[in-house]
């Protein structure tokens, strides 16, 4: 075994070089979105405590930035986990008194932190009696609120977990929706790659849990070693998804444009619009006139070629209320909404491999040609719809070709 406390500043390095890298594409970015805004602010607070290593390492002390970047920063990572992801998949405001309240903790625990004596500058392991960092008294409020500083590691991972709870939730209810509203479903859409989150804080949590408590007496691992690439490895998912994701409600027209701003699209979703409720009667003379509409459309435009269309950009084409839509698709076809696009997909992609003009292009270029965005689920409806693969399917057409050309 080796020492991995030896490496440790350099771990630092290598999470602070990639933050900076990665603020600096979401800051050179020509529309800056308020989830970009929340994703600099949680990868700042995540590279404190690679800040701190690194400046130890330098021999840089200063206490004044000890005690301003302490570690009650990290009673953010849940409400800006809550936030970030509830603003991707809406365009709720942030400024509402009741989101006020994910706050208190931090707000009451930052500044008594400060207010108190500290033996020892601020070192990134709160919950370590070596470097007792917590309040230092004798009298008063100092005394009521020590257990609660002394057992902040605790406090601060059941408050996250809280928070991840409220997250997938959030989650999961978004991805219910998916079929009824967009033609693809990827990571970028159902968020899925948000899940990684939790999963790595739970994991990094057993493992330095195990190794403090169980391995202690024969690890050579630190614990602050253990500390910090746990917050290097968050920092890495954040970066690689984060910087590449937009809010969700910016797919939902075909009109909008990296210039237009996230309101007027999520205005395709308006109040008026969605008038129409899901319990609405609608008489089987309706249901069908709208079927009949749908289908022209799609036949004459074929709309479902760009892979971002959805049923907001359907709905006002043909000026139809989006729920009312989503209930026709439901009720008069027994289908949602990426059911019907991607049949008409599926459709495209057979007429272009009847047609002799496609017969030297790939099956995936003709499904991207077709609107889909994605291989695997390209290939998982086709067999479905056709309950052949894309290649039997083919070569079951070549076969058809040469019987007919011997006769």
């Amino acid at each position: 075994m080796f020492e991995i406390e030896s490496i440790t500043w350099e771990i630092s390095i290598i999470g602070l070089s990639l933050t900076l890298f990665t603020v600096f594409n979401i800051t050179a970015k020509s529309y800056i979105h308020k989830t970009d805004i929340l994703l600099c602010a949680w990868l700042v607070v995540l590279n404190i405590p690679l800040l701190h290593t690194l400046l130890i390492h330098l021999e840089v002390h200063s206490a004044a930035f000890n005690m301003l970047t302490n570690p009650m920063l990290n009673l953010l990572h849940g409400p800006i986990l809550y936030f970030y992801v509830r603003t991707l998949i809406s365009d709720k405001s942030l400024s509402s008194k009741s989101d006020l309240y994910h706050l208190l903790p931090f707000t009451i625990m930052y500044p008594l932190f400060m207010l108190m004596a500290h033996p020892k500058p601020m070192v990134p392991l709160p919950n370590s009696s070596d470097n007792q960092v917590g309040p230092v008294g004798e009298h008063g409020i100092t005394n009521l609120f020590e257990p609660v500083f002394v057992h902040f590691g605790l406090i601060n991972g059941l408050l996250f977990v809280i928070y991840s709870i409220l997250t997938i939730s959030l989650l999961i209810k978004h991805q219910r929706k998916i079929s009824e509203l967009f033609s693809r479903n990827d990571s970028r859409i159902s968020l899925s790659w948000v899940y990684a989150l939790p999963a790595t804080f739970a994991l990094m949590v057993i493992i330095n849990v195990i190794n403090e408590e169980v391995l202690d007496s024969v690890s050579q691992v630190s614990a602050h070693s253990l500390h910090m690439l746990s917050f290097l490895i968050i920092s890495t998912v954040l970066c690689f998804f984060g910087v590449k994701q937009k809010p969700v409600f910016y797919f939902r027209g075909l009109t909008v444009t990296k210039e237009d701003t996230p309101q007027e699209a999520a205005s395709i979703d308006s109040p008026q619009q969605d008038s129409c409720r899901e319990d609405s009667p609608l008489s089987d003379e309706v249901i069908q006139d709208i079927i009949n509409k749908m289908a022209i459309y799609m036949q004459t435009q074929k709309p479902y070629l760009e892979p971002d269309f959805t049923v907001y950009a359907l709905a006002e084409e043909l000026n139809i209320p989006r729920r009312m839509l989503s209930l026709v698709l439901s009720n008069g076809l027994s289908k949602n909404f990426y059911q019907y696009v991607n049949e008409f997909r599926i459709n495209e992609v057979k007429a272009l491999l009847e047609s002799q003009q496609a017969s030297q292009t790939t099956i995936l270029d003709l499904a991207f040609q077709a609107g889909f965005k994605s291989k695997s689920s390209f290939n998982s409806l086709f067999k479905q719809h056709c309950d052949l693969t894309p290649t039997q399917y083919r070569k079951m057409l070549i076969t058809k070709a040469a019987s007919q050309a011997s006769i």
